[in-house]
C-alpha cells in the first residue's frame, strides 16, 4: 500500500484539516504512516498567519523535498502558505512538489495524491473557500485518543486591519448544530472526553444561520455524554450574556474563556478594526469574574502595531499588572501584504517590538508565578494526559488548563491512566508556570 504522512504547521484549526485528509485518504486506501521518512507521499499543511510561520512553513517544504529525493518521495502543500502564494510556489519549487492545494480544496486531497503517483502534477485553490467539513466527513484524530477539536466553523468576517485570515479562509460560515452535535457524539464512542470547540472566532458562531449561536449549541452539546467542553477563540466583540452564564451553570462548560483581546489602548484598538473600547474590555473582563469566580482566562496581545507610542504600551502593561491574566500569549506586529495596516505610516523598529515582546512576558512570568502559588493546598479535579504507570507519575489538565498552549499538572504517587478523571492535592509549583500534585481521594 502507498504510505502517506503529514507535517501539519500552524493552529488547531489547520490540524482539524490534516485530520479530515488522512480519515478521507484511509477511506481510499492508503496507508497512513506517522513516520515521515517511511512515507511515499508527504503532505506539509502549511501556515502563513505571520512571518515567522511562512518561514517556518518554506523551511519544512525545502527540508521535506531534500530529504524525499532518494526514495523519490512525492510531496504534497496544503493550507495557508498554498492558499496565499500558491504561483510563488509553483515558480519556486517547480518539478520538486507534485500537488498543491488550498484551504478550501483540501478535501480534494486523495485525488491530488493519485495524480502525483501517477506523475501528473495537481494544483487547485480556489480564489473563493466554501468548504467546511460535517460530522459525515472521514477523519482520522492526531490528538491523545481522549481529546479532539471539533471546527465549528470556518473563515472569519472580522476583517481587522493586520490580518489575512479572511482573504486566506473566507467568509465565516457555520456548521449546523446537528452536524456538531452528531460529531461530538461519535467522538464520545470513540473514547473522547474532552471536545475544544474551535474556530477563528467562535463567539460568531451561528451569525449566518437563522437562529442558533453558541449558547444554543452548547445547551444541545451539554446533552451528550461528553465530560469536558473548552470553547477556545473567545472574540471579546462577540461575547454574550448568555454564554457567560453557561459557563457559570454549566458544570461540563470549561470554566476557561480565551479572550484575545490584541491591545488596551483606544487608539490602537480602532486602527486594528477593533470594535471594542478599552474601558468596555475592563468592563467585560469584570462581568466575567463576577458571574465565574473561578474562571480560568486567557488571552493573547500584540506589541509593535503601526503608531505604537512607548504610552500606549505602558498604557498596556498597566492592564496585564491590572488584570492578571492565568494565561498570556504575545506577539509582535508582523505587516503582511494585502492588509490595511502594512500602509500605515510609522512602522515600530524590529529591535522595539522585541523589547516590548519581552517586557510584556516579563511581567506574565511574574504574575503567573504568584497566581499558581494560590493553588497550593487547593483540590482539583484533572484530566490525565500522559500516564507512567511503572513508576507512578502522571501528567493532567484542569479545566483551567488546555492542552498543548497551557502548563500541567504534574502527580506523584498515583494509579491512573491516560483519558481518566481523578482529584488531586496541588503541593508545589515547578518552574513558574506548571503545578506538582499528588492524588488524594477527599
Amino acid at each position: 500500500m502507498i504510505r502517506v504522512g503529514i507535517i501539519s504547521l500552524g493552529c488547531f484549526k489547520n490540524l482539524v484539516d490534516s485530520e479530515v485528509m488522512l480519515g478521507l485518504l484511509k477511506e481510499n486506501g492508503f496507508d497512513i504512516t506517522p513516520d515521515e521518512k517511511k512515507a511515499d507521499i508527504l503532505i506539509v499543511n502549511t501556515c502563513a498567519f505571520i512571518d515567522d510561520a511562512k518561514d517556518e512553513s518554506m523551511d519544512t517544504i525545502v527540508k521535506s523535498i531534500k530529504s524525499g529525493k532518494k526514495r523519490n518521495r512525492k510531496i504534497v502543500v496544503t493550507g495557508c502558505l498554498a492558499q496565499r502564494y500558491s504561483e510563488l510556489l509553483e515558480k519556486k519549487f517547480a518539478g520538486k512538489i507534485h500537488a498543491i492545494l488550498g484551504t478550501g480544496d483540501f478535501n480534494e486531497i486523495v485525488e491530488a495524491c493519485k495524480s502525483a503517483l501517477a506523475g501528473k502534477h495537481f494544483s487547485k485553490v480556489s480564489e473563493s473557500s466554501s468548504y467546511i467539513y460535517s460530522h459525515l466527513t472521514p477523519r482520522l484524530l492526531a490528538t491523545p485518543s481522549h481529546f479532539a477539536y471539533v471546527k465549528i466553523a470556518e473563515g472569519c468576517d472580522n476583517c481587522c486591519s493586520y490580518c489575512v485570515i479572511p482573504q486566506i479562509r473566507g467568509h465565516y460560515r457555520s456548521r449546523t448544530v446537528e452536524s456538531i452535535f452528531a460529531e461530538v457524539n461519535s467522538l464520545v464512542e470513540s473514547g473522547v472526553k474532552e471536545a475544544i470547540l474551535i474556530a477563528q472566532d467562535t463567539t460568531y458562531y451561528g451569525k449566518d444561520l437563522n437562529g442558533t449561536d453558541l449558547p444554543l449549541l452548547l445547551k444541545q452539546l451539554v446533552l451528550s455524554e461528553i465530560s469536558w467542553i473548552r470553547v477556545l477563540y473567545a472574540h471579546p466583540e462577540h461575547i454574550s450574556d448568555n454564554f457567560i452564564r453557561l459557563i457559570a451553570e454549566e458544570d461540563k462548560v470549561c470554566s476557561y474563556v480565551d479572550l484575545p483581546v490584541q491591545h488596551i489602548n483606544d487608539d490602537i484598538l480602532r486602527r486594528m478594526g477593533r470594535k471594542t473600547t478599552g474601558v468596555e474590555i475592563r468592563k467585560l473582563i469584570d462581568k466575567i469574574r463576577s458571574t465565574v469566580p473561578e474562571v480560568t482566562l486567557r488571552t493573547s496581545l500584540m506589541v509593535g502595531f503601526p503608531g505604537e507610542t512607548d504610552e500606549q504600551f505602558d498604557e498596556l502593561m498597566d492592564f496585564v499588572n491590572d488584570v492578571r491574566f492565568d494565561h498570556l500569549g504575545v506577539f509582535t506586529y508582523s505587516a503582511e501584504e494585502g492588509t490595511v495596516a502594512t500602509g500605515m505610516g510609522h512602522q515600530v523598529p524590529y529591535t522595539i517590538k522585541q523589547e516590548r515582546m519581552s517586557q510584556l512576558a516579563e511581567l506574565h512570568e511574574q504574575i503567573a508565578d504568584e497566581k499558581r502559588r494560590d493553588f497550593i493546598g487547593r483540590k482539583i479535579m484533572v484530566l490525565i494526559d500522559q500516564s507512567d504507570e511503572a513508576n507512578s507519575q502522571a501528567i493532567g489538565r484542569t479545566q483551567g488548563q488546555a492542552p498543548e498552549i497551557d502548563d500541567v499538572v504534574y502527580i506523584n504517587d498515583v494509579n491512573a491512566k491516560t483519558g481518566e478523571f481523578i482529584k488531586v492535592e496541588i503541593v508545589d509549583t515547578i518552574n513558574v508556570y506548571d503545578l506538582l500534585s499528588q492524588q488524594t481521594n477527599i
